[in-house]
């Protein structure tokens, strides 16, 4: 990977505070969170399909009615118009319910074919929980059962006639079943490729997850916990099959809906938490493929099954993903720190806890895979999160400030990847201003982590990583003085006497070079690392002149 490729504004390592996104962060993670897909209510479904039959028997019965007017008035008849157009002898009746039975079977047996192979191959879309989701549906289920009900009776009705008793009501009563069995035919077909639909499908899972959430809350469901704990569980897993199957069809945006259901299941789920009875936390351990019981137990104790749960299958969508669908990657990233986020906000340190191990874990894919992308993109949400801990644990953020460095360490080292240690250097950098800005006791203890970077770089075949380092700490020692604060800049001037003089006028020279803050190829951060405005320049030729220039006799 070319010097630069991936880069970032070093603009946010100077302006932290004022232009912060974590604002925006917490309106995805907190009050104003919207969901994917907005529920109809059921006033509002219950009114489309009595239109849809209304608007379906108005024509069929204006029709007919027009044509038996015009009949009427040029047939003679001994009785009225209603009369005449709306009753039948019994005889034709009889002879004609038979034709009518075999309507009815062949409507429904239409309707099961068609259903069947439209199922069928959704399932193979989106995972064959489909097929479970799609019986469980009370739509489905009503419609299905009225179409058997009026073929059952049409069924039964032919053998009540008889030459004394013709159950002319009984007959009635089918005509007008059997027209709003037909009438619905096509809202029904229209409403399973609705149903069929990806942000339908996954708003229905959503809601299915949730209501057995509520009902767990109730106490008089406690006896059905175990029932409802499946229920969630298994929305939990309908929705990564989703996932892994779009990625196997290289269905992208199915992917990336998929992927953010399950954020939004897991908001859900926080926002009821400290609703849920103790033994809700007691989950099966079933729903666990692989873990030892230690760590199951573990997860049970911190209640954090649901959520384990949900991270486990995210896992298993990124080592699929990886290579195939890195836009997927980028999507696992940002909704780590979302659930991170608001795992800050309802004050949940054990959630917190495995959101940071789970980047790690990322991370830890990601360099196996050789992937730098992946990397690049883990880094970026990982120290948003980051900074957004700086104010809620302090000593955290210094873990997570450890595992950027111990990571482009192994990057360097053990894959041959330099790009990630510049990549971490430039994001420690950025966490080092932050926490300058948010005045933390352990600032000293946080800036000589980033000082650390350089022991583990061979200065002779490590010089890409070196120089991402290197400046990363000299844009730092600029955004100190600028902000007034020249205490800690000799711990700097004290690692960078590692170098010699004519190295550092090199970088400080590479850097004033910078004058696009965009880089001239698309990236996914979109900026220069390196890229700092001509405020800033102006800073960083103050502190080579007081710092390293007037010490010149001191560096190598």
């Amino acid at each position: 990977m070319q010097n630069n490729n991936h880069t970032q504004s070093t603009e946010e390592i100077l302006n932290r505070i004022k232009k912060s996104g974590i604002t925006s962060s917490k309106d995805l993670s907190g009050t104003h969170r919207r969901p994917l897909v907005q529920k109809e209510s059921f006033v509002k479904q219950v009114s489309w399909w009595v239109i849809s039959v209304s608007v379906f028997l108005g024509i069929t019965f204006f029709i007919f009615f027009v044509n038996s007017a015009l009949d009427f008035n040029w047939v003679q008849s001994k009785h009225g118009f209603f009369y005449t157009t709306l009753t039948t002898n019994p005889d034709h009746v009889t002879d004609a319910l038979g034709s009518f039975i075999e309507l009815l079977a062949a409507n429904l047996g239409i309707m099961i074919t068609v259903v069947a192979i439209v199922l069928q191959l959704a399932a193979q879309r989106y995972g064959t929980r489909l097929i479970d989701l799609f019986l469980d549906d009370k739509i489905n289920r009503t419609y299905f059962v009225f179409m058997v009900s009026n073929l059952l009776f049409s069924i039964i009705l032919i053998f009540s006639i008889k030459t004394d008793f013709y159950p002319f009501y009984a007959i009635e009563f089918l005509l007008i079943f059997t027209l709003i069995e037909i009438s619905l035919l096509a809202p029904y077909f229209l409403y399973v490729f609705q149903f069929l639909t990806p942000t339908n499908l996954l708003s229905a899972i959503q809601a299915t997850s949730k209501d057995s959430i509520k009902k767990a809350t109730l106490r008089n469901n406690y006896p059905q916990m175990q029932v409802l704990q499946k229920e969630v569980a298994n929305s939990v897993d309908q929705v990564t099959d989703t996932a892994l199957s779009a990625n196997s069809q290289m269905d992208r945006n199915l992917g990336l809906m998929a992927i953010g259901q399950i954020r939004e299941m897991v908001l859900d789920y926080m926002e009821l938490k400290k609703k849920l009875p103790k033994i809700w936390f007691s989950a099966q351990q079933d729903f666990f493929v692989g873990i030892s019981s230690e760590f199951y137990q573990e997860i049970c104790n911190q209640r954090l099954w649901f959520e384990a749960k949900t991270f486990m299958d995210m896992e298993l969508i990124y080592r699929t993903c990886i290579r195939d669908m890195p836009d997927a990657i980028s999507a696992i990233a940002l909704n780590t720190r979302i659930i991170g986020e608001a795992a800050i906000k309802y004050r949940d340190d054990f959630l917190l806890d495995m959101v940071v191990k789970f980047y790690n874990t990322f991370i830890r894919v990601s360099l196996n895979d050789l992937n730098q992308r992946a990397i690049f993109n883990l880094y970026y949400q990982y120290r948003l999160l980051a900074e957004s801990i700086f104010d809620y644990d302090v000593e955290l953020s210094k873990k997570i400030i450890f595992y950027f460095k111990d990571y482009g360490e192994i990057a360097l080292k053990q894959k041959n990847l330099p790009f990630v240690m510049y990549n971490a250097a430039f994001d420690m950098g950025t966490m080092v201003a932050k926490a300058h800005d948010k005045k933390l006791s352990n600032m000293k203890e946080i800036l000589l982590t980033l000082m650390e970077l350089e022991d583990k770089v061979d200065k002779q075949k490590d010089v890409f990583a070196l120089m991402g380092i290197r400046k990363s700490q000299l844009i730092l020692a600029a955004y100190l003085l600028s902000q007034g604060d020249p205490s800690l800049l000799p711990i700097i001037v004290e690692d960078l006497k590692h170098d010699t003089f004519s190295f550092l006028i090199q970088l400080r020279d590479s850097l004033l070079a910078v004058k696009d803050k965009k880089y001239w190829e698309i990236t996914d951060r979109g900026y220069n690392f390196e890229y700092i405005d001509e405020e800033q320049k102006e800073y960083l030729n103050q502190f080579y002149e007081e710092y390293i220039i007037s010490q010149k006799e001191e560096f190598k």
